[in-house]
């Protein structure tokens, strides 16, 4: 029920009891009063106890305490040892299964323990088996025998997706039933990650030094689960031709898969070596040590269609495109390479993301599609389009987009003039569209569709249909914070729309 942003409001409504406003959240949480409207809505779609967080026009927002502890002895009744529920029971089953694949157990030997009803084992296997089916997986099933069948690479996939989190990492809870085997394999790992590092002579940024980890674990668990009845698969020419020619990136995984043989008391295959080198060269690491920086012409091409599609939006016209380049052009290539070995990273600030940037968001997926279907691309998830998102956020950041002011005085000339002057001399990225008195501040606007602020020296009615804000003629320190603080929610709230 509550992470990101969702807890951090509920943590703040908790210690007050009265309705807040809207802007004193906004300011809170550091998003736009568009974002809070948005987390409050998340929070309540997730509540199955009603209304959570409860709002009033003109009032703000207040916690339904009621709802809220009521949901929250929910969440912690689900949560109980020794209770499970279908999820946890499904999780409990899957693992076993995508561990030992293709490993076959009679039905009973999975469910036995559970005491359900065969409706309710129908249940599970239809929603495993869908589950699987997103990683090209089949729950294949005998009359009363089942088993995962499909490719090592999909199987490690479902096991990198549904088995370890990166909670999982963090508090050290693996898939190892014996605690000490468990710890001794994570400190192994640990190394190695350590070891690609220093051979590298580069660090393993987050979200991909988790993939590496789980990845490597993952190979341990595979082993013990199966042995020698890991599928070799298969490495064309093509693979081999590439491992070639990233000669010292290829060594580094061969000397990491020999520790592993050492590890584990065995040879492991050949092709165990080109899985490690697709996660290395599918992650965004600086391998510039290793071999001369460049962008491949595919990528450029690619980076520069995605920055002009977005940027034909008027809200991120003024991105400085070349800027951008610089720094997204090195996020795509390894993109690229996640895509053609169909390896998908983890972004735990998606939703975030989401709240924060969707009109962003959704013009960065729109340009998105556009690039899969012109080019054939693999389909690129929300966790990648997150990614991106973020880029371009900076790249606005860098670059405000311009806002268009009027400015109004009692009659139009004398002080509105001088507040020109002096709005021109101390900021960049305000176009003064014209000067008018107050008189005729409601002809104005309805002459010009596009005023993102009024910035007026005298007092304005309340239904001006416009963002205002009031400031003294001269144009106090004071009266230029609020005026960057304005500009900036409403910029914010053009890339949140």
């Amino acid at each position: 029920m509550a992470t990101g942003y969702n807890k951090s409001l509920l943590n703040y409504l908790l210690n007050r009891r009265d309705f807040v406003p809207g802007t004193e959240l906004s300011a809170v949480l550091g998003v736009s009063t568009k974002t809070v409207s948005r987390i409050v809505k998340h929070v309540n779609e997730q509540s199955t106890n009603g209304m959570i967080i409860e709002s009033q026009r003109g009032r703000g927002y207040r916690l339904n305490s009621s709802n809220y502890f009521a949901q929250r002895d929910l969440n912690a009744e689900a949560g109980k040892p020794g209770v499970l529920s279908s999820v946890e029971r499904r999780d409990e089953i899957i693992k076993r299964l995508l561990i030992t694949a293709p490993q076959q157990y009679r039905i009973n030997d999975l469910w036995g323990k559970f005491y359900i009803s065969e409706s309710a084992i129908a249940v599970d296997v239809r929603t495993l088996r869908s589950m699987l089916a997103k990683f090209d997986l089949d729950l294949a099933r005998s009359a009363d025998v089942i088993w995962v069948s499909g490719t090592e690479t999909d199987i490690r996939r479902a096991m990198a997706s549904l088995l370890v989190t990166d909670d999982d990492i963090a508090n050290g809870q693996f898939m190892h039933a014996d605690h000490t085997v468990q710890q001794r394999d994570v400190a192994f790992v640990s190394h190695q990650l350590d070891l690609i590092e220093d051979l590298t002579h580069a660090q393993v940024p987050y979200p991909y030094s988790v993939n590496l980890f789980t990845h490597l674990y993952i190979l341990i668990e595979r082993f013990r689960g199966v042995g020698a009845l890991i599928d070799e698969g298969e490495q064309g020419n093509a693979d081999e031709a590439l491992m070639e020619h990233h000669q010292e990136i290829t060594q580094v995984c061969e000397k990491v898969i020999g520790n592993f043989d050492a590890y584990l008391g065995t040879a492991l295959p050949r092709i165990e070596v080109y899985y490690l080198y697709q996660y290395l060269t599918s992650s965004r690491i600086d391998f510039a040590q290793l071999d001369p920086h460049e962008i491949p012409d595919d990528v450029r091409e690619l980076t520069y269609e995605l920055i002009d599609h977005v940027a034909e939006d008027p809200a991120f016209r003024t991105i400085d495109k070349q800027a951008l380049f610089a720094h997204l052009s090195l996020h795509m290539k390894p993109l690229m390479n996640r895509l053609r070995n169909n390896i998908r990273v983890a972004n735990n600030l998606l939703e975030q993301i989401k709240l924060e940037y969707p009109y962003l968001f959704s013009k960065v997926s729109d340009a998105c599609r556009e690039l899969e279907r012109r080019h054939g691309l693999a389909r690129i998830d929300d966790e990648e389009l997150g990614f991106i998102t973020v880029h371009f956020a900076q790249a606005v950041e860098r670059a405000p987009m311009p806002l268009n002011l009027l400015l109004v005085c009692t009659t139009g000339l004398g002080t509105a003039q001088l507040l020109q002057a002096k709005i021109a001399k101390r900021f960049s990225g305000f176009n003064i569209v014209e000067t008018v008195s107050s008189r005729n501040l409601a002809q104005t606007l309805a002459k010009y569709s596009d005023i993102d602020l009024v910035v007026s020296t005298v007092r304005l009615p309340d239904d001006v249909a416009a963002p205002t804000l009031v400031v003294s003629a001269m144009l106090t320190t004071e009266d230029q914070d609020r005026l960057e603080q304005e500009a900036n929610r409403i910029r914010r709230e053009a890339m949140g729309r």
